[in-house]
């Protein structure tokens, strides 16, 4: 068993009945599956954006998840790799997250080539 940091990418997708967001969740349900309060945050902030109004059912999933801690050290990991990747801070948050905990990380995301595999991050986008 493995365990993944599912990105905000994969969430919201899933919510739009996005087949490959739909295939890739389906592929890592048998796994610890995690997120950080940046994907709790974008996930939330996008249902709310675009009019849904019972935000229950988007809290309910996102609790599901183990919920990963940010901490200094996190933050300080996050703006070398905002230097380094020229990633956006929400980016560079959830890299630093799973880099940090020694998770994988489940994206659509292209960001994230690049970077994880420079810094020994597994992704995982199947």
């Amino acid at each position: 068993m493995s365990m993944i940091l599912v990105d905000s990418s994969v969430i919201i997708e899933s919510f739009k009945n996005n087949e490959k967001a739909l295939e890739l969740f389906h592929s890592i349900m048998d796994n610890e599956l995690a997120i950080n309060p940046i994907v709790f945050s974008e996930v939330v902030y996008i249902f709310m954006r675009y009019g849904k109004k019972n935000v229950n059912k988007v809290f309910e999933l996102l609790n599901s998840f183990i919920i990963l801690d940010l901490t200094g050290e996190i933050v300080k990991m996050a703006e070398s790799f905002i230097v380094k990747y020229r990633l956006f801070p929400n980016d560079a948050l959830i890299l630093a997250t799973c880099k940090y905990y020694g998770f994988s990380i489940a994206t659509l995301d292209s960001d994230f080539e690049v970077c994880c595999k420079s810094e020994g991050v597994e992704l995982v986008r199947e």
